[in-house]
C-alpha cells in the first residue's frame, strides 16, 4: 500500500468512525465532538463554533524494495519481518525508513452544548 493511500484511508475511516459513533451515542444522550465549545488548552482560551480541531499523528515505516534490479516502489510497512535462509538465485534488497508527521483535521461536529 502506498503512503498516500494509507493516509487517505486512515483519515476517511476516522471520520466515518466518528460519524457512526455520533449516531449511536446521540441516541443514548451523549455528544461526540461537541460544537460551540469554550475550552482552555496550554493556558490559552479557545472557542470553536464548529468543532475542535484534532491532530492525527502518523508514525509509519516505509519500505522500498528492489528485486533483481527492478524497483518495486515505496509503500507503507504493515507486516512483520521474517528471517531465514532461502535457496533462491534472485537478489532482493529492502530498505525501511520511518516517517512521523501529523495532519490537522476537524471531525464532523456533534450537537452544540446547551448552556443553561
Amino acid at each position: 500500500m502506498e503512503l498516500k493511500d494509507f493516509v487517505r484511508a486512515t483519515l476517511e475511516q476516522i471520520v466515518e468512525g466518528v460519524y457512526q459513533a455520533q449516531e449511536s451515542i446521540d441516541a443514548k444522550g451523549g455528544i461526540v465532538n461537541p460544537a460551540g465549545m469554550d475550552y482552555f488548552k496550554d493556558g490559552q482560551r479557545s472557542i470553536y463554533h464548529h468543532a475542535m480541531p484534532q491532530q492525527v499523528e502518523f508514525d509509519v515505516g516505509l519500505t522500498s524494495t528492489d528485486k533483481s534490479g527492478s524497483s518495486e516502489g515505496i509503500g507503507v510497512f504493515l507486516g512483520s519481518i521474517s528471517l531465514g535462509k532461502r535457496n533462491n538465485s534472485d537478489s532482493e534488497s529492502v530498505a525501511v525508513t520511518k516517517v512521523k508527521f501529523s495532519v490537522p483535521i476537524v471531525l464532523p461536529a456533534g450537537k452544540k452544548l446547551v448552556k443553561k
